[in-house]
């Protein structure tokens, strides 16, 4: 995947967000013990895709990737082998193939608009909004972007704002269409993003986020080793400002993934057990509305699997660990 860096983006980099420049900036040196094999460890394209474009993976679930096309792109993506490629565009047949397999499954109650970015290719989600409203079937629609993040000012677009409006139209009139953000880092959050975010909110969108552990980015090697655990208090420092952050403008924090173990990404995963302790002291510090779910999505697995943070089982079904430690039986 190409390097691709938005002149917003690249303001923030030059101003000295080194969690911004680690997660879009190509590092031509990458050292790591571990090689993940596969480009496609969730077998998007090997398993679950039964037409172009379209994801299969869940019974109630389709996820629709609607391009290959992104402002930026992100260095960690999941979709590494496929963004910026040219071979994921959906032509006017493809787009129909997809609204065809989804009214013939009406066990689909839910479709996600993914890509690529939705919000970067308006017209190909204009189309797919418009095609999939009639669907009696699909009872919510989810929109996973991250443009907000890349590239803030596209949303004065004029077809970004058709798009917006059909969002708001649909909301009115039939059933909910979501948009979940993606964010990593405080750094993302700019006094442009929280424009776009209040903009969507006026139009009575909810609002969900996204995040992923990444080393360099959110959590970083132990550089005080005189004090345990330092990496993992300051990654809870920074998780805790951006899901505050992000609760504080109306965002409900949805998820936080495990990196995927996509090849060529070794470099961006982070301990596992790190992560558990961070998420612990995240789970003491935070809100319930603020705290995401910690999700591992398995390689050649099917289906997201919430890490547990405390051990019930050990305990037993009548006793269990509360957020200290302390044993609790009922």
């Amino acid at each position: 995947m190409k390097e691709r860096i938005t002149p917003y983006l690249r303001t923030l980099i030059d101003a000295g967000s080194e969690a911004i420049k680690n997660q879009f900036v190509k590092i031509k040196d990458k050292t790591t013990r571990k090689k993940f094999p596969e480009l496609d460890p969730l077998g998007e394209e090997r398993t679950y895709s039964p037409v172009k474009g379209l994801v299969h993976k869940y019974n109630r679930v389709a996820l629709i990737k609607t391009s290959d096309m992104c402002a930026a792109h992100c260095q960690f993506c999941t979709r590494y082998r496929d963004i910026g490629s040219g071979k994921g565009g959906l032509t006017r047949e493809n787009i129909l193939e997809i609204i065809d397999y989804i009214k013939n499954h009406t066990e689909i109650s839910e479709v996600i608009l993914s890509g690529g970015d939705p919000f970067f290719t308006p017209n190909i989600t204009f189309t797919l909004l418009d095609l999939l409203e009639p669907i009696k079937s699909i009872k919510v629609i989810r929109i996973g972007t991250r443009l907000p993040v890349h590239a803030p000012d596209n949303f004065n677009n004029v077809r970004v704002q058709e798009v917006v409006e059909k969002i708001e139209k649909i909301n009115r009139h039939t059933n909910p269409v979501h948009i979940l953000i993606h964010f990593n880092h405080p750094d993302e959050i700019t006094v442009g993003v929280e424009r776009v975010l209040w903009m969507l909110r006026q139009r009575g969108i909810m609002l969900f986020s996204q995040t992923v552990f990444l080393k360099g980015v959110n959590y970083f090697e132990n550089s005080n080793e005189e004090i345990k655990d330092a990496d993992v208090f300051l990654s809870v420092d920074l998780l805790d400002k951006l899901f505050t952050k992000l609760h504080s403008l109306g965002v409900i924090p949805y998820y936080i993934y495990r990196c995927d173990y996509v090849s060529k990404l070794e470099h961006f995963v982070v301990p596992f057990e790190k992560e558990v302790k961070i998420m612990i002291e995240l789970w003491k510090r935070l809100p319930g509305l603020a705290l995401p779910q910690y999700i591992f999505d398995a390689p050649n697995g099917r289906g997201k699997i919430r890490v547990p943070l405390l051990p019930w089982k050990k305990r037993g079904i009548h006793s269990f660990s509360d957020i200290d430690g302390k044993i609790i039986k009922i």
